[in-house]
């Protein structure tokens, strides 16, 4: 396995593996934004940048997706390094200034600013990372989403800008969004699920028995497509959330009789 030092700290990786798994098998903490284990990446924000040693000279490098294949060395802390990613921090402010998430991120980082102007015209807070983009086409496999516009303009955003009917409403690009600009609207009252800012709605399916709400009917469907069985029964199962699905087991099970051998 190579061997990574990073800040003098000398870490043996896997071969393959990116300089920021070096960098937190290590302890050292490294800034980012676009980066998420369940999807590919892409280096997107940028705010990774560290210096790799090449001998007779330094390059800045994206630490999430540049890959280890022998012995380098990598400094995090270097004043080129940590300039370049205040920098970044800086664009990313004038981007979304009215973010906590980044402005918490601004502050570890000792950034407590910008001196750009607001260029934003796109959805608030969204940085374009296109985390949510990777997610809906990798894990979900439906491309409900995608890049839009370009320059100041460029936002994420469904096909036409209109509600998607590829969008099965799972919530998946809002657990990945670092920002939290998308959020996941329960609309009780109406029996839907909306995925905001998107406008994607979906038919909500609540717990037979608590009436908790469990997923989008669409989540079901697709779930359901990929059971290989012919069994009747587990597919006429009533929807129960997992408390209430568990308390059912429990209870099928007490009602079992115990075989005793004489």
């Amino acid at each position: 396995m190579p061997t990574v030092t990073i800040d003098g700290h000398k870490v043996r990786i896997k071969k393959g593996r990116t300089v920021l798994d070096a960098a937190k098998k290590a302890g050292i903490w490294i800034p980012t934004l676009c980066y998420h284990a369940s999807v590919s990446c892409e280096a997107t924000c940028r705010l990774c940048m560290v210096e790799l040693d090449r001998g007779g000279w330094r390059q800045l490098i994206t630490s999430c997706n540049y890959p280890v294949r022998e012995d380098i060395v990598v400094y995090v802390s270097s004043e080129r390094a940590e300039k370049a990613r205040r920098g970044v921090m800086e664009l990313l402010l004038a981007r979304a200034p009215e973010s906590p998430e980044l402005a918490a991120l601004a502050a570890r980082m000792s950034v407590d600013g910008t001196r750009y102007p607001t260029v934003t015209t796109g959805e608030r807070n969204c940085i374009l990372c296109g985390l949510c983009v990777r997610v809906c086409e990798e894990r979900i496999g439906q491309e409900a989403i995608g890049f839009a516009g370009r320059g100041e303009e460029r936002s994420v955003v469904p096909p036409f800008r209109q509600a998607s009917e590829d969008c099965i409403a799972c919530g998946a690009c809002a657990v990945v969004c670092p920002m939290g600009t998308i959020n996941v609207r329960l609309h009780e009252d109406e029996g839907e699920i909306e995925i905001s800012p998107f406008k994607s709605r979906a038919k909500l399916i609540v717990c037979e028995k608590c009436g908790t709400p469990i997923f989008s009917a669409k989540v079901n469907e697709k779930a359901t497509s990929k059971v290989s069985t012919d069994c009747k029964v587990f597919m006429e199962l009533p929807p129960l959330c997992p408390k209430c699905r568990r308390s059912a087991t429990a209870a099928r099970l007490a009602s079992i009789p115990i075989c005793k051998n004489e």
